[in-house]
Parts: C-alpha cells; structure tokens; sequence
C-alpha cells in the first residue's frame, strides 16, 4: 500500500465517521426518532451526545446496563490504557527508527506519498544492524504494561464481581438445585419420588419441587400462535390491505468473473534476493492489508450511532401501517457479537505492534471511539434481558494472552530473518513467562468467575437472615418457576381499538 492510498482511505472513512455522527447528533433531538435512537427514554435527550458519555460515572453505566455493561466498557478502557502506551513505543520510538534504515535501498523518500508504507514497517532496517535492540526492547516493554494492565483489570472485575454477588437481591437460582436421572417405584411418581427422598434426608432446607416437563412441541404451537396472532393484528391497522398485494420484483444479479490472479515474473539472477525479501515481508504485507482494515472500522463502529436497520424499519413502520411495531422496546446488547470484534483489533494492534507500528494509531483510535460509543448506547439504547455479573472477562485476558504470545512468535521469526539471532534467542523464554503469568492469574481469580466461595455464600446468607423481606421471598419460591408453555393464553380484551380482539364471537 503507498501512502497516497493510505491517505486517502483515511480521509474517507474519517469524512464517512463525522457525517454519521453528525446525522445522528441531528436525528438524536428529533421526537419522531426517540423510539431508535433512545427507545429507554421517554423524550429525546437533549445537549451533546459525547459530553453527556464522558460525563457518567461507572455508577451510572452499572445502574443502566448492569455489572455486564461496566464490564464491557473496561474493555474499551484497558484496551486504550495498552494501546496509549504501545502508540508511544510504536509511533515515537520505532516509526522514526525504521524510517531511517536503508533496507529498501530503492525507494525515494523525496518522493515518499507515491511511495509505500513499508519505509515505515521493520522491512527497511538493516539487516543485522544493533538498532533492532530498540525492537527487542519493545516487545519486552509492550509485554510488560500489558501484563499489569491484565493483572489490574482481573483483580478489579473480580473484586466488582464479589460486590455485585454481596449486594444483589436474592434470586430463585440461589436456592434452587437441578436434579436428574430420579429413579421411580412401582405404583409412584417422579413428583412422589423428589418429595420423599428431600423430605427424609434434606427436612430443614427443602421447601418444594417443580417437575420440568418437555415441551418442546407445544412451545412450537405457542410460538405459531403469537406470530399469527402478530400478524393479524398489524393486518387490522391497514386501511386497505389490498395494497399489500403490490409488493416489488425482485430483479436477478449478475454474475461478473473473478479478475484473474496476477502472476510475478522474477528473474533468474535476482531468485535469491527476491526469496529472502519475501521471508522478510510475509508479515508486512499482511500488516499493509490490515492497517486498511482497522481504517474501515471506523466507519462500521460509528454506524452503531444511527442504528441504521432499526431507523430503516421505523422509516417503513411509519409508511406501511402493516409494518408498524406495537411497541418501543429497547432491545438487548449483542455482547456475544461485538466482544470477539474489540478483541479482533486488540489482536490485530499487538501482533503488528512490533512489524508495522503505524497501525497503532488507528488501533487507538478505534478503541477512543468504541469508549464513547458505546457509553451512550448503554445508557440511552440498549436494555439488559440479563446479567452474568462479568464473566466474560477470562475470555478477554485469555484472547489478549493468546495476542502477546502471538506477538512473541512473529518477533522472534522476524529477528531470525534480519539476522538478529540473540534478539530472537532472548526472546524464547518471554511467551514461557507470558503463560505462566496467566496461569498465575487464572489460579488466583479464575474460580471467582466460575462459582462463589464457600466465605461469600456463608457471608450473604448472614447478612440476608436480618432482612425482613425474606420471609415474603421464601413464599413465592414455590411458584417461582412455571413453564411458559403451560400457562393459560391471555389477550388483552381492552374495548379499545388498538386493544380489541381480532375475532369476535358469532
């Protein structure tokens, strides 16, 4: 990739950012749009999205989007506080050194926009050369900060974690066992069976049981129910159906052949040279491609702001009356979606931190932007369906393990490359010690994420006795847990139009 191209990829995806932001700033303040674009709220928000984000707390964030919500904000913070200091490493130390070497004997730096980024990259030092030391010293440093940063983070989620358990309500599933495999007497029930057994052996804690029955078939039927019954109702709000019926062709792509794979001519006395200079730019090149993708990102993270698939279908609803959605219901954070694409950048920031810095400030400027973001979108869009009170956090310290090793690796190849054989011999025990750091780390907190201590259980179960709202929760224990399959349909019989049932009676 030259710079020019670079240049120009910047420029547009950075024009395409501010343009979305502005229309959503603009969009934003307007009541038609609450339902998209602040669907928890009941007006629209008023003064500056990106000031009212950086001005709430932690504590705002945890009473918005519960302990999940804070948890996927840290990630955005521990990524910036990495990347802060890998930008200065990268961008301030080895840019300048890699842009002074004479590798790449034949590229003009007079005439350095219509040249390529690899001046920039480790490709152009000298193979051999004592400033590779710089290099060295960096990935030693890159692991370091962020070693600590991990250790900090998983000490502080866990000890939020710890909190959030302490000072949660108490739920049903803190007093609920699930049992299987409940052998049957003759003339008895699975029902008989439970009651007997836990009446016996188990008199002062057991309350009641539930039998859980497959319903799978009958959870089919309901589902059909309600989207025929969804159907019929957006049906009776159309003044004339009959314009339905007047839906749009669709139209058949074509079909273009694939632009054929272009094919390298080397010459014969230059065969040597080129495979070496190949060896030694493998990474690059995947680096060039991937600066390119961190760039579009930019674009994709700020289209979470205008939230376009929802603002299309409002544009539609209020079109087609048929399309018209009876309700603004916020909906739910999609973690499982956009906790593998922050830690994709976070992978791709660390790996190429080393081969190709001038990723780094992109990477940064991702993750500024997902902070913002997403603070907003935790507040005013997204409602939490659930809380599992942070566990995800050993996925993201595994992931970022898995990336400093990775970073390791490619260094120590590359050093072998350059012909810095002690670099990359003095790098071998840096991942051995990377691992053992997280075993540590798992060894320590890990059990905190997967189940409570025996302390902890003991310690809430004293604290819980003094409350007086316990004895009302005990009660309703027994009807706590009821399939949904088997509860009675209910519709609302309201006179009103909007309300009214859709079949009378004959």
């Amino acid at each position: 990739m030259i710079v020019s191209a670079l240049a120009t990829a910047v420029g547009v995806n950075l024009g395409l950012t501010v343009l979305l932001a502005s229309t959503y700033s603009l969009l934003r303040r307007r009541p038609p749009f609450v339902s998209v674009y602040a669907p928890r709220r009941p007006y629209a928000p008023l003064g500056s999205w990106l000031a009212a984000a950086w001005r709430r707390s932690e504590d705002d964030i945890h009473a918005a989007a519960g302990l999940d919500g804070v948890v996927f904000v840290r990630i955005f913070v521990f990524s910036i506080r990495v990347f802060a200091v890998v930008a200065v490493v990268g961008v301030g130390v080895l840019m300048p050194i890699n842009f002074l070497g004479d590798q790449l004997r034949l590229i003009d730096f007079t005439d350095l926009p219509s040249k390529s980024v690899d001046v920039l990259s480790i490709s152009n030092v000298q193979d051999g050369s004592n400033k590779l030391w710089l290099h060295f010293s960096a990935v030693y440093i890159i692991t370091g900060v962020a070693c600590y940063l991990l250790y900090y983070e998983y000490k502080y989620i866990s000890g939020k974690r710890l909190e959030y358990f302490m000072t949660s309500k108490p739920l049903p599933q803190y007093f609920t066992v699930l049992v299987r495999a409940i052998p049957i007497t003759d003339g008895g029930s699975v029902s008989d069976a439970v009651d007997k057994f836990f009446k016996e052996y188990h008199p002062s804690t057991y309350l009641s049981h539930t039998v859980v029955h497959q319903t799978g078939r009958l959870r089919r039927l309901l589902n059909e129910t309600e989207i025929i019954w969804r159907k019929l109702k957006n049906i009776k709000y159309v003044p004339h159906v009959s314009h339905i019926e007047n839906r749009p062709k669709k139209f058949l792509g074509l079909f273009g052949r694939n632009n054929p794979v272009r094919k390298y001519q080397k010459r014969l006395e230059d065969l040597e040279e080129n495979v070496r200079m190949e060896q030694s730019d493998a990474t690059r090149r995947r680096a060039s491609f991937f600066i390119a993708y961190v760039v579009t990102s930019w674009t994709s993270i700020t289209s979470e702001l205008t939230q376009t698939s929802a603002l299309l279908y409002h544009l539609w609803g209020s079109c087609a009356k048929c399309c018209k959605r009876e309700d603004s219901e916020a909906p739910s954070m999609h973690y499982h979606s956009e906790i593998p694409r922050i830690l994709l950048f976070g992978l791709l920031g660390l790996t190429y931190s080393i081969v190709a810095p001038l990723i780094l400030p992109f990477v940064l400027t991702y993750f500024c932007l997902g902070y913002f973001i997403f603070r907003n979108q935790l507040c005013n869009v997204y409602a939490p369906q659930y809380d599992t009170g942070g566990r995800f956090w050993p996925i993201v310290h595994n992931t970022t393990i898995f990336s400093l090793v990775l970073m390791h690796l490619i260094s120590i190849g590359v050093f072998g490359v350059k012909e810095f054989p002690l670099g990359s011999s003095l790098l071998v025990p840096l991942p051995v010690l990377t691992l053992l750091f997280n075993a540590y780390c798992g060894n320590r907190f890990y059990p905190i994420f997967e189940a409570y201590s025996t302390e902890s259980l003991v310690n809430k179960d004293i604290q819980e006795q003094s409350k007086p709202e316990m004895a009302e929760f005990f009660s309703s224990l027994e009807t706590a847990y009821s399939d949904p399959a088997l509860k009675p349909i209910q519709r609302s019989s309201n006179s009103d139009e909007r309300t009214a049932p859709l079949l009378s009676s004959v």
